[in-house]
């Protein structure tokens, strides 16, 4: 593999064990000056799609083609990673909630300063990615005022408009510097997942061509749909979840009370609890795609309110 970056590493700290904690950046500058685009990759360690993705794109850019720089990061938490969890393993905090962070705080929180201070700090635009994890999930994309168009081009066919962001986030450091920001939720999960790598690539490409970093026209589906409530399902009771509904419902229409899937006791086979659709129509986000082990509390199902939602 032949890339045309400049490998960097941020420092961050060292651990008990000697290792030396930094954070990994790839620089490509172009042939002509333009916008410092950021993206960034694995926030959450359980989401190792978005390095793909990063890694690609990365690949096919030809500096003699972009004007402008583009810096990468493809793995914002390496010890959440390394462990494959949404949380750093040594504070047990999720490092995409505890943004701006702290110098002296958490080491999830020392990590976030370092990324705002010496990453976001660099940046005209940035965007972060993430995936579903091991759930199938359905690409959308957060809209935030700076960053409308810039959500819109990214090509997917939800875009989620919160009437709150949520708190912590990547998003801060951004905000703070008044720079357009997005997240976008490329999906993936079991066998879809080389589908939406190749998603999340193009939605990358489309956004440099909308910021004019490259030429070419952006490409969006035919129709997309803004939604503002998205409701998150969670079992009230552990054991084996047996899903009722599967991957071809992920984006398509579900009506209240469907069936989603039902969690039974492992011991003594009884239903303990039945989980349902909400609103009177919605989407299907996120969804389990298989029969597996659930613990009081996890993402069970991911559903936009339908009923609210409107062109974009």
């Amino acid at each position: 593999m032949n890339l045309n970056t400049t490998f960097e590493k941020i420092p961050v700290t060292t651990l008990a064990s000697g290792f030396e904690l930094f954070i990994p950046l790839h620089r490509l500058v172009g042939r002509t000056s333009g916008p410092t685009l950021g993206l960034s990759a694995v926030v959450h360690g359980d989401e190792p799609l978005t390095n793909e993705i990063v890694r690609q794109v990365l690949l096919r850019i030809d500096p003699a083609e972009l004007r402008g720089t583009l810096l990468a990061v493809p793995i914002v938490n390496p010890l959440a990673f390394e462990s494959l969890t949404r949380h750093t393993p040594i504070d047990m905090l999720d490092l995409n909630r505890n943004f701006p962070g702290a110098p002296s705080g958490w080491l999830s929180e020392q990590t976030a300063h370092i990324l705002g201070t010496k990453f976001v700090s660099q940046l005209d635009v940035h965007v972060d990615l993430h995936t579903g994890g091991v759930f199938p999930t359905v690409d959308y994309v957060y809209i935030f005022d700076r960053s409308r168009e810039l959500s819109k081009a990214f090509g997917s066919s939800f875009l989620f408009e919160p009437s709150q962001p949520y708190p912590g986030t990547f998003a801060i450091p951004a905000r703070e510097k008044g720079i357009p920001f997005f997240t976008a939720e490329v999906g993936g999960g079991s066998f879809l997942d080389a589908h939406y790598i190749e998603h999340g690539v193009r939605g990358v490409i489309n956004v440099m061509k909308q910021l004019g970093m490259l030429d070419g026209d952006v490409v969006r589906p035919p129709r997309q749909t803004i939604v503002t409530e998205m409701a998150v399902i969670r079992p009230r009771f552990g054991g084996m979840l047996y899903p009722e509904v599967g991957l071809d419902q992920l984006g398509k229409e579900v009506r209240g009370g469907t069936l989603l899937g039902r969690v039974l006791s492992p011991y003594t086979f009884e239903t303990l609890e039945e989980i349902r659709a909400p609103f009177e129509r919605g989407y299907m986000i996120l969804l389990r795609g298989g029969m597996m082990r659930v613990h009081p509390g996890d993402y069970g199902y991911m559903v936009a309110n339908a009923e609210t939602a409107r062109p974009a």
